[in-house]
């Protein structure tokens, strides 16, 4: 077993991370569920700090970065989850056909709103005396909006307890920063997506120690 082998070689990774990035939520959880949480230790990552060895790690300065043993590091949260992936026998995704490009789709789509999200919480944070027009910000929201409609509908499709757990925790690290930022109360009259949340929060290993936390 690959895991049992990660066990025995004694590999230690870290993680730089910020405990409020949805994106390093989603590798957290991911690790919870394959059983390799215990195999990476946390470093916390100043992304404003143009002297953090985050930009060594990564010349864009983003996290989440996974810094292996021999020191090279990997970057973006797709690439490290499909790292992770190859460390465990516990799967993420279908390893091909439909199924595959039905979780990858879901992920991705998650990975949008996700996007969409962040922009509305950076147009507050970075835009100092020069504020972001109305109609930019309110573009953003309605991407949230549209695709949380669209999630209502087809939830269902998202089994919590599936045994491919990939796009459900990256649309459970997405509503859960969505809502940890108060950018939109995606909740509200979306009875079916708000069920599978809960159930989520109950099923997916390591949900609440992941939770996101000012940063």
């Amino acid at each position: 077993m690959r895991a049992l082998a990660l066990i025995i070689a004694e590999k230690m990774y870290v993680l730089r991370y910020s405990k409020a990035s949805p994106y390093v939520r989603k590798i957290l959880l991911a690790a919870h569920c394959m059983g390799l949480r215990d195999y990476i230790t946390l470093e916390v990552a100043d992304t404003s700090d143009p002297s953090d060895s985050l930009r060594e790690q990564n010349p864009t300065g983003r996290i989440p970065v996974l810094v292996k043993q021999d020191g090279s590091s990997i970057y973006d949260s797709r690439v490290i989850m499909d790292f992770l992936e190859r460390q465990s026998d516990n799967f993420l995704f279908p390893e091909q056909g439909d199924l595959r490009d039905l979780a990858l789709t879901q992920a991705a789509l998650a990975e949008g709103l996700i996007d969409s999200a962040i922009l509305w919480v950076y147009a507050d944070r970075f835009s100092g005396d020069h504020p972001i027009p109305e109609l930019w910000r309110s573009h953003q929201l309605q991407k949230i909006e549209k695709g949380c409609d669209y999630l209502e509908e087809q939830i269902s499709s998202w089994l919590s307890n599936q045994p491919f757990p990939g796009s459900a925790i990256t649309l459970a690290a997405c509503l859960g920063y969505i809502s940890f930022r108060d950018v939109y109360n995606w909740s509200n009259k979306r009875p079916k997506l708000l069920n599978w949340y809960n159930e989520v929060a109950t099923r997916l290993p390591g949900f609440a120690i992941t939770a996101p936390d000012s940063d």
